[in-house]
């Protein structure tokens, strides 16, 4: 659905990952941020019942930091997944953050020094890591 101000956003948002979500993309993460860049990205949901049914069988994968949802999304949801895990619908991009110098704060001191590889990277290996077991495993 359209965004609930009418207007497109572009910009890094606070996510937070569900530690109890069957998606595979989240794993090992939980609170970072990534950039978003989308006119039309809120999120809803049919029912209560459906929220609820969501939550329940841990397909709710990636939610706004509160105060930090920019398009109205139910529930600050910014990524749900399909119940094997592997199918993963998002509006924040995590290919616009798989280099340091993606992040706007690339360059500050604190960002420098540390050695992680960037989450959106983390995110897209994720789902190759698991892509590649599968197929070693035959699943």
């Amino acid at each position: 659905a359209d965004n609930v101000g009418g207007r497109f956003v572009d910009r890094w948002v606070s996510l937070k990952a569900d530690p109890d979500s069957v998606c595979l993309w989240t794993r090992g993460l939980d609170r970072f941020d990534l950039p978003i860049a989308h006119g039309e990205g809120r999120f809803l949901a049919d029912t209560a019942a459906s929220l609820q049914r969501w939550q329940a069988a841990g397909q709710i994968a990636l939610r706004y930091v509160a105060a930090d949802n920019p398009n109205g999304s139910t529930d600050d949801i910014a990524g749900i997944c399909d119940p094997t895990g592997r199918v993963f619908g998002l509006m924040p991009h995590p290919e616009r953050c798989v280099h340091p110098t993606q992040h706007p704060a690339w360059a500050s001191p604190a960002l420098r020094s540390r050695s992680t590889v960037p989450f959106g990277l983390r995110m897209l290996r994720n789902a190759v890591e698991q892509a590649v077991h599968e197929k070693a495993v035959g699943a």
